[in-house]
């Protein structure tokens, strides 16, 4: 019994055959902005924006066999464009996801800049194109590869068929006498990303709405490991990532908000389908010199999974969790635990407010 859970998010993960994993994501896919859509490098009103983001997935079966997935970001808007409506942003972004046993890490460094462009006389509509490329490192630890095929009679056999890491398959492979350091198999590649994204505040007082569309490994860059099946063919490349997603945040009144939000994302026939439903609460009259709000919500992964959502306002700062409820055919083995996150931005304004100097008015005798 103690193989079962093991086993069956082996089968789950099923990168082993082609050692494709899946592209990295995120619940919280709005708290790291530059890895959903380059477009968003330096969207946001102040100097800089430092992040964090930490992801953790499937500890319920095995603690060595889940994910780990933290990224990091920075950015900036640093000039202003060709027309004083516009301005440029530019920002770096770092992802590094650890899965399973293998030690699978998947190392993303991504450098993006984008044009903002300002539409209207009152400038509350803004049309942006980002761009964004970077080098992906990928590795695995090749001493504890485990195929379908050696499975039998309920444990595992020592001889495996291994044609990806042989690069052929023409024989077999003792897995204890495999040798090298602890990551042993590399490859690198480079992804070229780009994006577009549109902003509008539609009113005076609140009411904002973002759609953006972003499109991923644009160059059809080599994806797999081993010698077999590269070249120029569609097995050895990996396909488009098409990412869209839109966010409509407006006022039910003077305390409450709401915010439904959906990002959707297709590679080689894949979908992922995520629906978020957001609420928003201005605690305004619990802390009068802050600007404070309090965020709370559910959310559905079509097929895989239920969200909950929970976050915070506080000034310049903005902390955000979230909670994976499995309720794929997997939670059996996950007991319905999916994963949990954990993120925060910060967002610094390195200028000084304007001083206004008070006036006395005399009337006129």
């Amino acid at each position: 019994m103690k193989l079962v859970k093991p086993l069956l998010l082996f089968f789950c993960c099923s990168f082993l055959g082609s050692l494709s994993a899946q592209d990295l994501h995120y619940t919280l896919f709005n708290m790291s902005p530059l890895s959903l859509n380059p477009a968003n490098t330096g969207a946001f009103f102040g100097s800089v924006r430092v992040g964090g983001i930490y992801r953790g997935q499937w500890w319920a079966v095995n603690s060595e066999r889940g994910y780990n997935t933290p990224g990091g970001y920075v950015d900036a808007p640093i000039i202003r464009g060709f027309r004083d409506q516009d301005w440029v942003g530019v920002g770096a972004t770092l992802i590094q996801d650890r899965s399973g046993s293998l030690n699978f890490i998947t190392n993303q460094n991504m450098l993006s800049v984008a044009y903002h462009l300002g539409l209207g006389k009152d400038g509350n509509s803004v049309l942006t194109l980002g761009l964004q490329g970077g080098s992906i490192n990928r590795s695995l630890n090749s001493r504890n590869v485990r195929l379908a095929s050696q499975f039998e009679n309920g444990g595992f056999i020592e001889e495996v068929n291994d044609p990806v890491l042989q690069g052929g398959g023409a024989g077999t492979t003792n897995p204890n006498q495999m040798r090298g350091e602890q990551n042993d198999i590399e490859t690198n590649y480079l992804d070229l990303r780009a994006g577009l994204l549109f902003k509008s505040k539609l009113d005076d007082d609140f009411d904002n709405v973002e759609v953006g569309l972003a499109f991923g490994r644009i160059n059809n860059p080599e994806y797999l490991f081993g010698t077999q099946g590269t070249g120029n063919n569609d097995l050895s490349r990996r396909g488009m990532l098409i990412t869209a997603h839109a966010r409509y945040e407006w006022a039910l009144n003077k305390k409450w908000s709401a915010a439904p939000t959906a990002m959707f994302q297709t590679v080689s026939g894949a979908r992922e389908i995520n629906l978020q439903g957001w609420m928003g609460y201005d605690l305004k009259d619990f802390k009068p010199d802050q600007e404070t709000k309090l965020h709370f919500g559910l959310g559905y992964r079509v097929g895989d999974a239920a969200k909950v959502l929970a976050g915070l306002d506080y000034g310049p700062l903005r902390v955000a969790a979230a909670f994976d409820v499995n309720v794929s055919e997997y939670n059996v083995a996950t007991d319905y635990q999916g994963a949990f996150e954990i993120a925060a931005f910060y967002i610094f304004k390195i200028y000084k407010e304007p001083e206004i100097k008070p006036a006395i008015l005399c009337p006129e005798l």
